[in-house]
């Protein structure tokens, strides 16, 4: 009875000094950033890195105690206001892995998508205040993983996308600096098939990479405006993992793969180039060896002939995508010169190569493409012929009239082919296929106020990719390697060269690391 007693009471101590230690926790957590006024960007930098120590030196066992009164911190904190805080705690509740979370049964209800951990994750996400975020890179990114982890280990990679598409968009809603987080997205979708899903990320075109800063004389606070996401996203911010080589290559060769999953032939052919045309030191990567395969067919698809070789890939690389892929080649090759029966014979000959390459389902859009670029090519002779002759030169049945009028009604139909089709003048001729003389005649014919749209999006594109080039630039002109070049030469420094000498630098181009180029 004694040892009870005094059991209970060491407990009730412990308690006692739990709440102490919350309660003097809670108004220091609460303190950051104070209402109503609007802190000058060196004072909000000072506190928050007060308020980021000090939940890096509290335990997470501080952090999952109740409250006095009962309840949770993490119904206490509000994530848009309290956002390190609440991201702390969340962490501190989660624990280790999701893996050490599992029972007997899978993941525990808590943590299992629609338990109350899963719930608090998603509102984090949802509502987080990106500034804040900047400040604590790592523990954001640790979230992004294991929500990934949960969607892994449940078998429902799906759940996890949404989350981690809205976390990478609100902190970066350009998403024009590549980090880790891209390729964990991409991943995701390509696994679970949601292709459309991936857009909101794919559609953002990459133009940095995380920047040094022991290779930048200056950066700007995180908390101020920055011109751009990538000094902000640095490669000591921790909103990126350390990436490597392959990293970069695969998030393309991912992007690439959606995109030929949705059939948007013009930007996967796009992904795919800048996989091929990647800088290497006389070695060609695998990653580039597959990328390379599955550009030359949607280079088929897309414009219905082999493509030059992009005149920046490294000419060792291009000789080993030759060497490797020579029987995609062979298949272009039969493609261009318009015979059907060797093409056939080839798709026939290399089909194993095909299944084990898993591009047998890109070789079948190909024969199927095959059939419209040889009506396209009429157009280059005939203004208008009759279907019957249309019929005997592109189709695999001549005689089959009807066919080929319904396959020119489709083509018409979904806008690969501005054309139309005639009604015959009498019962004993086909119906006609008339070629549009011009771009502004036939059924794709488009207004003066499409065209002008057309300019608009065109010129806002134009500007944004100048916005990025000057930034790259203006970084660059900082760097500490430009200043120790332009020390050394000042007579170019002198003459206005600029940046457009940075190449005799020694330094290479492309915006990679020489340790990512090792990583190959």
């Amino acid at each position: 009875m004694t040892v009870l007693l005094t059991t209970t009471i060491i407990v009730l101590r412990i308690e006692a000094t739990n709440e102490v230690i919350m309660e003097a926790l809670l108004p220091q957590l609460l303190s950051f950033p104070p209402h109503p006024q609007k802190l000058p960007d060196h004072e909000y930098d000072r506190q928050i890195k007060v308020l980021a120590h000090l939940l890096h030196e509290t335990s997470s066992s501080k952090l999952v105690k109740g409250v006095a009164g009962g309840g949770d911190l993490l119904d206490i904190l509000d994530p848009a206001i309290n956002t390190l805080p609440y991201l702390y705690t969340l962490l501190a509740h989660l624990g280790g892995t999701p893996d050490e979370k599992q029972s007997g049964n899978g993941l525990l209800k808590v943590f299992h998508p629609g338990g109350q951990l899963w719930e608090k994750m998603l509102e984090f996400v949802e509502r987080f205040d990106p500034v804040q975020i900047r400040y604590a890179g790592h523990e954001w990114r640790r979230l992004l993983e294991k929500i990934a982890r949960v969607g892994d280990l449940s078998n429902k990679p799906l759940i996890a996308i949404t989350p981690i598409r809205t976390a990478i968009l609100r902190l970066d809603p350009s998403a024009a600096c590549f980090t880790s987080n891209h390729l964990l997205l991409a991943k995701l979708c390509l696994q679970a098939r949601a292709f459309q899903a991936a857009l909101p990320l794919l559609d953002h075109d990459v133009f940095h990479m995380p920047s040094s800063p022991d290779r930048v004389s200056f950066f700007p606070l995180p908390c101020e405006y920055h011109e751009t996401s990538s000094t902000f996203i640095t490669t000591s911010s921790g909103l990126s993992d350390k990436l490597a080589y392959r990293d970069y290559l695969m998030y393309f060769l991912y992007g690439g793969m959606i995109y030929l999953g949705l059939k948007d032939w013009t930007r996967a052919l796009l992904f795919l180039e800048i996989v091929i045309m990647a800088p290497t030191s006389n070695a060609a990567s695998m990653i580039q060896v597959e990328a390379y395969k599955k550009w030359v067919l949607v280079g088929l698809l897309l414009k219905g002939m082999p493509m030059p070789m992009p005149k920046t890939t490294n000419s060792y690389a291009a000789r080993t995508f030759r060497a490797i892929a020579k029987p995609y080649d062979t298949l272009a090759d039969a493609f261009k010169e318009g015979n059907g029966e060797k093409l056939y014979a080839e798709v026939e000959a290399a089909q194993q190569i095909w299944h084990n390459d898993c591009n047998m389902g890109l070789v079948l859009q190909v024969l199927n493409a095959f059939r419209r670029f040889l009506i396209l090519k009429l157009e280059k002779t005939y203004a208008a012929l009759p279907i019957s002759l249309v019929a005997q030169q592109t189709s695999p049945q001549p005689s089959n009239i009807a066919e080929t009028e319904s396959y020119l009604t489709s083509l018409i139909a979904s806008g690969q082919l501005n054309a139309t089709l005639l009604p015959p003048v009498n019962t004993m001729e086909t119906p006609v296929l008339r070629f549009a003389a011009t771009s502004h005649e036939g059924p794709l014919a488009r207004s003066e106020m499409q065209n002008f749209q057309d300019l608009q999006t065109q010129t806002e594109k134009f500007t944004y990719l100048t916005r990025h080039i000057k930034d790259t630039e203006r970084r660059l002109e900082l760097s500490k390697d430009y200043l120790e070049w332009a020390r050394k030469n000042p007579k170019s420094k002198d003459t206005g060269l600029g940046t457009a000498n940075l190449g005799t630098m020694g330094n290479n181009g492309y915006g990679v690391d020489e340790d990512m180029l090792a990583d190959m």
